[in-house]
């Protein structure tokens, strides 16, 4: 069920994808810790009862299993969603390798199991193998944005490739940074030879895709910041997909009369190339765009720059669908533009605030007042909402969402929130029926 790969046989059998899986990997994966909990301890009571605990703990055959159980106790108590809030880098390196190195040592524990592990080593090689034959290396053009901590990747991709990126919006990357690109102190061996950290791809060209980052503390963000430095050079950047369960959301302008799309700050990398989709599917069936909004709430305006480099692209400031909201001003961003002697050139900054405008205000977005004026045009009226932010924006707009479904409307929810990322996409696998909101909230 954690097979990423688009050949995995659970995968080809639903025709899902691995999002959707992955809730069902989660579950079965508390469902097996607990039998082997009350094995480890229906062993050890029998051991205790007969007065045999000192030799049976001494053999080969019980030292591997209890050396595998504490294993997979490490793995499943780092799997809990407050160690992952804490420390993501923790939980997915160690979940690696435990669960690589405890299939091997189960094998020794006992010859009934052997089948079994041999299996899923097959399965893993054949995954990762997979995987690496997906995976597609481009010269990349590393940017940062102007007065803020956003970095713009521009990637090529081969033209044989390059139609499942466009094939829909929304998807994501895994991203891997190869030796080539690292950090010249990364050491060797590297930390980044286990991550590959999933970017939402924000837009597809006929050559190339783009992903934009906000750079942070992990590893990762900051290598690719490091890499803005190189002005001329292009270095190698590795990335494998698209994933993501975009391209399996029903049809939404058919299905729906209304929809509500919000992002929070590079939340939009998701939102916007969705919504310029929708609007361009509207306007190619001479719909009128009117029953589609766009809310886009970030600092300042040059968070929102990296989305008006397309020129061929209808501005977002004249879109009348659109309301673009400023919740903070530039103090709380970096300063990334510098002179020759280390000073921020504030005239970047300030051209990028003249040049952007803030159409829905200078505040966070009232979500409440937005979400009623959406639902009051019809009561039998279905209403799709997608959502990518900060997760208490999404918290925010699904209690205000879910008072009207509370009564009964009809709605169809995708939060691509990172901390609901699990549970959206469990709920969104729901989305081939008529649902009501009440049951996913």
């Amino acid at each position: 069920m954690a097979m990423k790969s688009v050949y995995s046989p659970l995968r080809l059998a639903f025709r899902t994808s691995h999002e959707k899986l992955n809730p069902w990997h989660r579950i079965s994966g508390r469902i097996i810790y607990f039998l082997l909990l009350n094995h480890a301890t229906w062993y050890l009571n029998y051991f205790i009862q007969n007065g045999i605990v000192y030799k049976r703990l001494t053999e080969f055959i019980i030292i591997i299993g209890i050396t595998s159980f504490l294993g997979i106790t490490v793995l499943f108590s780092t799997a809990l969603e407050v160690v992952r809030r804490w420390n993501y880098r923790l939980f997915f390196v160690l979940h690696f390798i435990l669960g690589l190195w405890t299939l091997p040592m189960l094998i020794f524990h006992v010859k009934e199991l052997r089948p079994y592990m041999v299996e899923a080593l097959a399965l893993l090689f054949f995954d990762l193998v997979c995987r690496k034959m997906d995976t597609i290396t481009g010269h990349a053009t590393v940017t940062t944005v102007t007065g803020t901590k956003l970095v713009k990747v521009k990637i090529p991709v081969p033209p044989t490739k390059i139609y499942r990126f466009a094939a829909a919006p929304g998807q994501h990357v895994y991203l891997f940074i190869p030796s080539e690109s690292r950090p010249s102190n990364a050491g060797y061996p590297s930390i980044h030879d286990l991550l590959f950290n999933p970017f939402t791809v924000a837009e597809v060209s006929s050559t190339d895709v783009t992903l934009v980052m906000r750079t942070g503390s992990g590893p990762t963000t900051l290598a690719i910041d490091r890499l803005t430095s190189l002005t001329k050079a292009k270095p190698p950047i590795d990335i494998e997909g698209p994933y993501g369960t975009a391209k399996r959301f029903p049809d939404l302008v058919d299905s729906y009369d209304r929809i509500l799309l919000v992002a929070g700050g590079v939340g939009a990398t998701f939102i916007l190339p969705i919504y310029r989709h929708l609007r361009d599917e509207m306007e190619g069936e001479s719909t009128s765009p009117d029953r589609l909004k766009f809310i886009w709430s970030m600092r300042s305006g040059a968070e929102a720059s990296w989305a008006f480099d397309t020129p061929a692209e209808p501005s977002l400031e004249d879109d009348e669908h659109v309301k673009i909201y400023f919740t903070r001003g530039n103090a709380d961003d970096r300063p990334r533009s510098q002179t020759a002697d280390g000073s921020v050139e504030l005239d970047d900054l300030q051209q990028v605030e003249k040049t952007i405008k803030a159409t829905g205000g200078k505040a966070r977005p009232d979500l409440k007042k937005i979400v009623d004026e959406i639902f009051r045009f019809g009561n039998e009226e279905r209403i799709a909402v997608l959502v990518c932010g900060p997760q208490g924006l999404a918290r925010d707009l699904r209690k205000h969402v879910g008072s009207w479904a509370m009564n009964g409307r009809e709605v169809w929810w995708h939060d691509e929130t990172l901390y609901a990322y699990i549970f959206s996409y469990f709920l969104a696998s729901l989305s081939v029926f008529p649902i009501r909101l009440p049951t996913m909230i």
